[in-house]
C-alpha cells in the first residue's frame, strides 16, 4: 500500500554526517548525549520492519555460511533471494549486552553490570524510540522470562511501546526451552495477531531462545545427525528448529501480503563455543566462534538478490542501516556504525568478554589481537591465513608492536563505552 509522504516534527534537530566511524568515534556532548531524536522525514512508502535476533547462533552453524551443513535451509533460501553480510561480529557475547548495538547502534557498557536496563540509560536514540516517535507501532517479543536480567527494563529503554515474554504468552501445547523460557513457536500466534491489529507501519522485534544452552529441541521436532559430538549435535538441531520458526514467521508475513512493504533482518546475537579454545557457551568467548554471527536482510531498497557484502562489519551497523532505509534523520548513535548496504565496512573493530577484566580484542584488517589481562598470554592471529585462530603469531614480524598498540586502543575504547 502506498502511504502519503508526511513530515514528523520531533523536537530539536541534531544532524551529523554519516562517516565510517571505524574506531568508535567520540563521545557526544551533553546536549547530544544518547542521540536526541531530531526531525524525521518519512519515506514515500512507510516500510514495516521485522527484526529477528537469533539466540546463540554462530555464523558457521548456518547453511549460507557453511553450505555442507544443512541446518538452516530457510535462511539459505532467504539469503539467495536477498542480501547476506559475510563477516559481521557482535560486540560482547552476552545477549543483554549484544542487543544494545543491534537495536541502538551504540556500544554497551564494557562492564559485567547490566547498567543498560536502568531507567533512561539509553536515552531516546534507539531505533524503536525513533520509529515510535514517527508514528510506528512497536512490539518486542521473546519466549524467555520477562524479568531475566530486567529484560522489560531494557526493552523499555529501547523505546518499545509493547513487550511480551514467557509470562505473557499462552503456553498450552508448547515445551519449555533452556532454563528460562519456552520454545520459539510460542511467539508465532501472538506476533502475527499483533501484526494483524496494526493499521499503520510497525516495528516487530523478535528474540529467539531455543538454541540457547542446554540445546534441547522441543518434543516432536524431527532431529537429524549433523555431527558425532552429541552436545554439538543437539545444538545444531536447536539451530535447525530456530530456522523452521523463522520460516513460519516469514510465511505468516507473506500470507498477509506484507513482504513487499517490510524490511526483514535476521541476525545472530552472539556465537557459541564447544571447546575450540578451551571455553564453552558464549559469555567469555573472545574468538571467532563466540563473536561472529550471521546476518541476512531483505525487503524494498535492500539490493539485488544473492548479493554478498564483503568487509568488516559489526552489529552496531544494523540500526543505522535500517534508519537509512526508513529515511530517518541521522543521530549520534548512527555515527558509530556504517550502512551495511552502502559501505566497505570498518577499518577496525573492538570486542570484549562479558566478565570484567577477562578479555578484550581488536581486529584490524586480517589481524586480530586479544588481551587476556594476564590470565593467558596475549595473542595475535592472522584471520586470513588462520581463520580458526589456531596459531598465535604475536612473535612474528611486527605483531608484538601491533598487539601493544591494539591493547592501548582496546582500553581507550572500553573506557569510552562506560556510562
Amino acid at each position: 500500500m502506498r502511504r502519503q509522504r508526511r513530515r514528523w516534527w520531533l523536537g530539536l534537530v541534531w544532524a551529523i554526517s554519516s562517516g565510517c566511524g571505524d574506531d568508535g568515534g567520540e563521545e557526544a556532548s551533553a546536549g547530544e548525549e544518547a542521540g536526541e531524536v531530531g526531525e524525521v522525514e518519512a519515506p514515500d512508502e512507510r516500510l514495516n520492519v521485522v527484526l529477528v535476533v537469533l539466540e546463540s547462533i554462530r555464523w558457521d552453524a548456518a547453511t549460507p555460511y557453511s553450505p555442507a551443513l544443512p541446518t538452516t535451509p530457510f535462511l539459505e533460501r532467504f539469503a539467495a533471494d536477498n542480501v547476506r553480510v559475510e563477516t559481521i561480529y557482535t560486540v560482547v557475547p552476552h545477549t543483554t549486552k549484544a542487543l544494545v548495538p543491534i537495536h541502538c547502534g551504540r556500544y554497551p557498557a564494557i562492564s559485567k553490570a547490566i547498567v543498560e536496563t536502568a531507567p533512561g540509560a539509553l536515552g531516546r536514540g534507539c531505533l524503536a524510540a525513533r520509529l515510535a516517535a514517527a508514528g510506528y507501532a512497536t512490539f518486542f517479543i521473546q519466549p524467555a522470562r520477562e524479568g531475566f536480567e530486567n529484560r522489560s527494563g531494557l526493552v523499555a529503554n529501547f523505546g518499545f511501546k509493547e513487550f511480551a515474554g514467557k509470562e505473557s504468552l499462552p503456553s498450552a501445547g508448547f515445551d519449555e526451552s533452556s532454563y528460562f523460557g519456552f520454545e520459539d513457536d510460542i511467539m508465532l500466534g501472538p506476533a502475527l495477531a499483533w501484526v494483524d491489529a496494526q493499521e499503520g507501519p510497525f516495528f516487530l522485534a523478535v528474540l529467539t531462545l531455543t538454541a540457547h544452552h542446554d540445546y534441547t529441541p522441543p518434543a516432536g521436532f524431527a532431529t537429524q545427525h549433523f555431527v558425532d559430538d552429541p552436545v554439538q549435535n543437539d545444538y545444531l538441531n536447536a539451530v535447525a528448529y530456530t530456522d523452521r520458526f523463522v520460516e513460519k514467521l516469514h510465511l505468516g508475513l507473506d500470507a498477509r501480503g506484507l513482504l513487499e512493504e517490510t524490511i526483514v533482518v535476521v541476525v545472530g546475537d552472539h556465537g557459541e563455543a564447544f571447546g575450540e579454545h578451551g571455553r564453552f557457551q558464549h559469555d567469555n568467548v573472545i574468538w571467532e566462534e563466540g563473536l561472529r554471527v550471521p546476518l541476512v536482510i531483505g525487503g524494498p531498497g535492500v539490493g539485488p538478490p544473492g548479493r554478498v557484502i564483503e568487509g568488516l562489519f559489526q552489529t552496531i551497523d544494523v540500526a543505522p542501516t535500517l534508519a537509512t532505509l526508513l529515511g530517518l534523520t541521522p543521530t549520534a548513535e548512527d555515527a558509530l556504525g556504517v550502512d551495511l548496504l552502502r559501505s566497505d565496512g570498518h577499518e577496525r573493530l573492538f570486542f570484549s568478554c562479558w566478565a570484567d577484566e577477562r578479555c578484550l580484542a581488536m581486529r584490524e584488517g586480517a589481524r586480530k589481537a586479544i588481551h587476556h589481562f594476564g590470565a593467558l598470554p596475549d595473542e595475535v592471529f592472522d584471520l586470513v591465513a588462520d581463520p580458526s585462530e589456531k596459531s598465535n603469531v604475536i612473535a612474528v614480524g611486527d605483531n608484538q608492536a601491533f598487539a601493544s598498540s591494539a591493547i592501548a586502543a582496546m582500553f581507550a575504547w572500553a573506557m569510552m563505552t562506560l556510562f
